[in-house]
């Protein structure tokens, strides 16, 4: 991205961090910021810390990456940045899709990379418009040279093919659903769900007038075996001033929507969810190392 944004005339701060001083947006001023959903919630609590509302700023757009996240937490960035959020998708082998402002969808830079998407058992294509994994093989002219080729590469990503058809900004590429990590997909009394449905309920917009949108989920089997347990934490400032029942009705409603096999699970006692308030700094990924993990199973 720093390479592209370069190449288009662009200045860049480069920081690696969205924790940098708030005294660089104040003297530099720019007018967007890339980073992560989480990273960039962060950032909008130390400057309102820092008496500097983020809505204040000279930030007119946001450029998310790094993770799949829920339409929830992209509505709940915008309104506390008072400013559009744009998604973006890229893989360390593979190549970088951009959304472009009328949301509908990522481009595929089709004249860099081919985009294959195959079923859960790498045997067939998928029909448009059916989730499939990502396959990647990359795309040179005549003598042209890249640091990775790939050729039918796996990345272990899902999607949706969304239309191949003229996008209204003008553009012709295909345009897919953001990716979500098959490895962050669990399947519970055979159905399955992702840690974006799980930030779906989180981040109902009731709910984050308690949450700080940090959470961690993990999985556990229970006595009988035939049922399984989801312990939801959720970091909040104040836990003891919690609606425990108004978070969970607005939790289930956001996860469980569209969900008619695990909300019958739910409803019928072999699912079970049990939320439960935390200080902050208390999740447990806040005392692991490396990259967070947010939903954990343990079965």
């Amino acid at each position: 991205m720093t390479l592209a944004a370069r190449n288009v005339g662009i200045a860049i701060i480069p920081t690696g961090k969205c924790n940098f001083p708030i005294r660089m947006i104040k003297n530099y001023k720019p007018s967007g910021i890339a980073g992560s959903i989480f990273k960039l919630l962060h950032l909008a609590k130390q400057m309102k810390l820092e008496s500097y509302p983020p809505e204040m700023s000279s930030i007119k757009r946001l450029v998310v990456g790094g993770e799949a996240f829920a339409d929830e937490s992209r509505s709940y960035l915008e309104e506390i940045w008072g400013c559009d959020v744009f998604n973006t998708y890229g893989s360390t082998e593979g190549t970088m899709c951009g959304e472009c402002k009328a949301v509908a969808g990522l481009h595929v830079p089709e004249d860099l990379v081919h985009m294959d998407l195959y079923d859960s058992r790498m045997k067939h294509f998928v029909k448009d418009g059916e989730c499939g994994r990502i396959v990647l093989t990359t795309l040179l002219p005549v003598k042209g040279r890249c640091g990775t080729l790939l050729i039918n590469y796996d990345i272990e990503d899902m999607t949706t093919i969304v239309s191949r058809d003229q996008c209204p900004c003008g553009r012709t590429h295909m345009r897919i659903f953001n990716p979500q990590r098959e490895a962050e997909t669990v399947w519970v009394t055979g159905y399955p769900f992702n840690r974006v449905d799980i930030e779906r309920g989180v981040f109902q917009r009731e709910n984050m007038e308690y949450f700080t949108g940090e959470y961690e989920a993990f999985l556990y089997s229970g006595d009988d075996r035939e049922t399984v347990v989801m312990r939801l934490s959720v970091e909040c400032e104040h836990p003891d001033q919690c609606n425990s029942d108004l978070i969970m009705e607005n939790f289930l409603r956001g996860f469980l929507s569209g969900k008619p096999g695990l909300r019958r699970a739910y409803n019928e006692g072999v699912f079970k969810i049990l939320l439960t308030a935390f200080h902050l700094g208390e999740l447990e990924l806040n005392k692991a190392p490396g990259r967070r993990k947010r939903l954990v199973d343990r079965r």
